[in-house]
Parts: C-alpha cells; structure tokens; sequence
C-alpha cells in the first residue's frame, strides 16, 4: 500500500522533477491572420461543422490525407 504521505504530494508536484516549463524556454510569437471577409454559415449548418466560420472548418480526414 502506498504511504499516506505520498497520496497527497504526486510525482508531480515533487520538487526534484522536472518542471512544466523549462528554464531555458525562449519567448515565442504567435500569428493569427486576420479575417478580410466575415463569412459565415447559417445556424444548422454551422453547428453541423463545429463552427460558423467556413475559414475554420477543417474537419479531420485522418489516414485519407494525400489519397
């Protein structure tokens, strides 16, 4: 059985683990292009597709990718 102690301080939160973010992380930048034309689809159909925006529908085609 595990030591009582141990239940309630988990590997992660150990001090001599690793840390979630490395010391030597670098600051990055993110891009987010703008949208030049709001187009968008009707209710049902956009809640068929998981989003309004036809610019952001990109279902997942899995292993069919390049076939």
């Amino acid at each position: 059985m595990e030591n009582y102690v141990d239940l309630f301080q988990p590997s992660f939160l150990k001090k001599d683990k690793r840390t979630a973010i490395p010391e030597d992380a670098t600051v990055t930048m993110a891009y987010v292009p703008l949208q030049l034309e709001i187009i968008t689809y009707d209710n049902d159909e956009g809640l068929d597709n998981g989003t309004i925006f036809p610019a952001l529908n990109k279902p997942f085609m899995g292993r069919m990718v390049g076939k």
